[in-house]
């Protein structure tokens, strides 16, 4: 049975527009949250892996100048003590340094870095993150005449 001279309840509620505006906003804001906040933690760890992919690199140049593993372990431990400071989104009480010889004529400089407490973590159930146990190993030839 069609309304003739009313519209019928059903058809008013369909075709009233006046909070669509909201219900999408209320559907895409969500999502759209969850993409910003993906992307600000993802770019935060890209950067916090990146200096210390750096830090690792230039400790291992800094090895080269050591006579002896001692002399290359005391360099490196200086240089990433002093060096440390520039990258703001490295604690240095979380960073831990060390020289191991893998084999003879041979040097490996290893940083490792508990990313725990780093602003990206946040987001820890919301987003699939990697683990927050960062290594990085450069190897390096030892100096002198072979």
């Amino acid at each position: 049975m069609r309304c003739l001279r009313f519209p019928c309840p059903g058809q008013r509620l369909w075709r009233d527009r006046r909070a669509v505006s909201a219900v999408e906003f209320a559907l895409i804001a969500p999502l759209m949250i969850l993409l910003l906040a993906g992307t600000t933690a993802y770019g935060l760890l890209f950067s916090t892996h990146m200096s210390l992919q750096q830090l690792t690199a230039e400790a291992a140049r800094s090895a080269v100048a050591g006579i002896s593993t001692q002399e290359r372990a005391q360099i490196v431990e200086a240089h990433v003590r002093d060096t440390l400071p520039r990258y703001f989104l490295i604690e240095a009480e979380r960073t831990e340094v060390s020289v191991i010889v893998p084999r003879a004529g041979y040097s490996e400089i290893v940083v490792r870095y508990d990313a725990s407490a780093h602003p990206a973590y946040i987001f820890r159930g919301l987003l699939p993150l990697p683990s927050d146990q960062v290594i990085y190993r450069q190897v390096i030839r030892d100096g002198g005449l072979a």
